[in-house]
């Protein structure tokens, strides 16, 4: 079950930030990102406790409170870029600095919690995604 909610949450995850650009565009973020993200969220707790229904398994507490946690830094990141991009700052940076960010603290995160090692495959991984993130924002 975890693996199948971790693909639908980065995938809604990336769709996000898609909506959000949309709104900074339109000239409307100040207003209407809080609104959007509230309906973004709400769709997605009722998706999970639909979900959950019809696995007829009981989530344990850890699993609640990881989820909560990765919840809780998934609204803070899309609400920061919302309103950054609502207030002005250019989509590319903005999208820069949160994934660079994201791919730092995964991997910290990682290696500090977890004491998980990043071998040879790891590392070129995460300096492509570095390198893609600033080509992205440098001719994005």
């Amino acid at each position: 079950m975890w693996f199948r909610a971790m693909v639908v949450a980065f995938v809604l995850n990336g769709i996000c930030p898609f909506g959000l650009r949309i709104l900074a565009g339109m000239g409307v973020g100040k207003e209407y990102t809080p609104v959007y993200l509230f309906y973004w969220y709400l769709g997605g707790v009722i998706l999970g406790v639909v979900w959950v229904m019809r696995e007829r398994k009981p989530l344990s507490r850890r699993s609640m409170l990881i989820g909560s946690a990765m919840a809780l830094a998934s609204v803070g990141g899309q609400v920061s870029m919302g309103l950054a991009m609502a207030y002005g700052t250019p989509g590319t940076i903005v999208f820069m600095i949160a994934q660079g960010a994201s791919i730092c603290i995964v991997v910290g995160g990682g290696a500090l919690f977890f004491d998980e090692r990043v071998g040879n495959y790891g590392k070129a991984g995460i300096a492509v995604g570095l390198l893609a993130t600033v080509l992205l924002g440098v001719w994005g």
